[in-house]
Formats: structure tokens, sequence, C-alpha cells
């Protein structure tokens, strides 16, 4: 339960973090309210590279996304954790191991994923999947920036679920994005955004074959992972 909890809270920083540009400035709290808001409902589909730090640990990773309800994470280097998640549930799958671990696909990720995002600053309102608590606005070596406190909402649909989102101005931008639970701390930044709103992603982005599995045959990231060797008696 601790190693899947952790791969979840790693899923809903990388989620929560990218770099895309809106034109907009805002001095109070409804407008910035707006600004990120129309943000995150502006885009269909996505991918990225990504850092991600942890715990003084470093490493980079691929997220491809469709709405509503997609997403694929993959890992550079030797870690063979690919996240999947659809409609219907979400995977967590160790391709050296060829394990499978299936969770329900609801959590922080989907506020990326979902069709219709709704931000709000009253803590009653049901309807909303974002509660925004306040903003904060500085400007450091001439450039302007908006940090974001906000909560989202847990499965019992309450907004439980604190973070930091730091945000620069003209153009809008999501710069960074900051976790905290007890003693750890979780930041991810974008290397370099690949693609948005290009093309309808194919399905099968989003699903894990039979074939594929047996062969080894698992990456789709621009990472260069060679495929996996299966011995005959590995299901076995």
């Amino acid at each position: 339960m601790i190693i899947k909890s952790q791969i979840l809270k790693k899923i809903y920083v990388i989620c929560l973090f990218f770099l895309f540009c809106l034109p907009s400035y805002s001095s109070d709290l409804q407008k910035d309210l707006i600004t990120l808001e129309n943000y995150l409902n502006s885009f269909e589909n996505m991918s990225f590279v990504f850092e991600q730090s942890d715990n003084n640990q470093k490493e980079i990773g691929w997220m491809l996304l469709q709405k509503p309800d997609k997403l694929r994470i993959e890992y550079e280097g030797d870690n063979d954790l690919i996240i999947i998640a659809n409609t219907s549930y979400l995977i967590l799958y160790k391709a050296k191991d060829d394990i499978i671990t299936s969770l329900s696909n609801t959590g922080p990720w989907n506020l990326l994923t979902k069709k219709n995002i709704k931000i709000t600053t009253n803590l009653n309102d049901k309807y909303a999947n974002v509660y925004l608590e306040a903003t904060r606005h500085f400007s450091m070596k001439e450039n302007n920036y908006i940090i974001y406190y906000i909560y989202m909402k847990d499965e019992s649909g309450q907004f439980n679920i604190p973070i930091l989102l730091n945000t620069s101005l003209n153009p809008f931008k999501i710069e960074g994005w900051e976790i905290s639970n007890n003693s750890d701390q979780i930041s991810v930044k974008v290397i370099e955004v690949l693609k948005l709103n290009e093309e309808i992603i194919s399905s099968d982005m989003f699903f894990l074959s039979e074939k594929n599995r047996e062969e080894g045959n698992v990456w789709l990231s621009p990472f260069k992972k060679d495929n996996i060797i299966r011995r005959p008696e590995y299901r076995n």
C-alpha cells in the first residue's frame, strides 16, 4: 500500500504541472480564477517531457493525455513503471516483471483529464472540481507571477488535497508545482511540450495489449528503451 500511495502521489504531481501560454493578467481573486479555469479547459490533448524531483531524487518522464479521462506516463532509464488510464480504470504496470495493479481512475490527475473543470471560491459548491483559497501576486527580475493556493476534491468529494501552483504572466503559463506531505516534497517542471491539440490521439495509446506484454514491446514514449526480453517460462 505504501508503494501504491507513492506512485499515485507522483501521478498527482505530474498531471498538475506543465507549460503553455494564455495571454491574460488579473489582479483580484475572481479574475485569477477565470484565468486558470479557462486555461485548464482550453486543451483536448497534449504530451510533454518533465523532470520530477522527489526527496532529492530526480528522474525524467513523459506524459500523454486525451480528454476525457485518458493518460499514459512513462519514465526514462531503468524506471520500468508505465501508468495508463482510460474512462474505466487506471493501471500501474511494472514492465520487467509484467505485473499490473488496477485502480479506480479517480484522483487529482483528473484536473488535466476531465472536461469542463470548474473552480470555485465557495467550499460548499458541490459542482466544482477545485477550490481556490487565495492567490498572491509578486514581481521578480521584471517578471510578474501568481501563486495559486488551491484544494482538489478527494474521493469523498471534499476539498482536502492542498496544492501550491506557481504561474507567470504576460503571457500566462504554469511554471511550477509543489506538494508536501509531512517531510516529503515533490515538484515537477516541464522540459519540453511536444504536442497540444494537434490531432486526435489513437485510443491504442491508452491500452496495453497481451501481445505487446508477451513480446516486451511496451514503450511508446520518445525515450530510447529496448524491448524487454521475456523468457519462455516467465509466466509459469
